[in-house]
């Protein structure tokens, strides 16, 4: 059980699980990429016209080399502890290795939810998703988050499941008894509840009829 998942209360389950974009790392990682091929060139070099004794040449490159792949794994271990997180109940932003920064936003506090995607963002598939309060505050702001509308389509289905059945938008429009409880069978076939918070939602909608 990670990090996260401990902090999850009794029959809350996490929905979506996504880190930023692999962009955001790319830049550091390409660095020492270069860095490496430099290290592997300098080696060839040494061993194929030095004349004189490579061992502290050898020694260099094998520092510098060993800095640079520390560095690339220290860059993807922070990338993956990153975390953009819904659950039954809240979204979770998780961030640091050692110490973590855990900001948790309410679903059933959430006014509405903002996407901004950049061209580059539509093609690559990311973007930067802004949660607000009833005061129109960001609450929590999902940077450079990757597959952001499909993040954005669990985390309003989650927050629709907290509403009262009276709340639900099918109900103004006249919607049956029939429609909400084919609804509630999508939900549970996509696994957003589970048989529990089924039947109970279903109890909810029987008794209307």
């Amino acid at each position: 059980m990670d990090y996260v998942e401990k902090l999850l209360s009794t029959n809350e389950k996490i929905i979506v699980r996504t880190h930023r974009h692999f962009s955001t790392v790319f830049g550091s990682l390409f660095k020492e990429f270069i860095v490496l091929i430099a290290c592997a060139i300098a080696f060839v070099y040494v061993r194929t016209w030095y004349t004189g004794d490579p061992f502290f040449f050898y020694i260099g490159i094998a520092i510098v080399a060993f800095l640079a792949i520390a560095s690339a794994l220290v860059d993807i271990v922070r990338w993956q502890s990153n975390e953009y997180i819904v659950t039954s109940r809240r979204v979770i932003h998780a961030n640091g290795i050692f110490s973590k920064n855990i900001l948790d936003s309410s679903l059933n506090k959430i006014n509405d939810v903002i996407l901004q995607q950049s061209m580059m963002g539509r093609i690559f598939n990311y973007g930067t998703i802004k949660i607000l309060t009833a005061t129109d505050e960001v609450i929590n702001l999902l940077n450079c988050i990757a597959k952001p509308i499909a993040f954005k389509h669990a985390m309003l289905e989650a927050k629709s499941l907290l509403e009262p059945i009276s709340a639900s938008p099918f109900v103004g429009q006249a919607a049956s008894a029939t429609q909400l409880l084919e609804e509630l069978d999508q939900l549970r076939a996509r696994k957003m509840i589970n048989d529990v918070e089924y039947e109970e939602k279903r109890k909810e909608i029987l008794k209307r009829m």
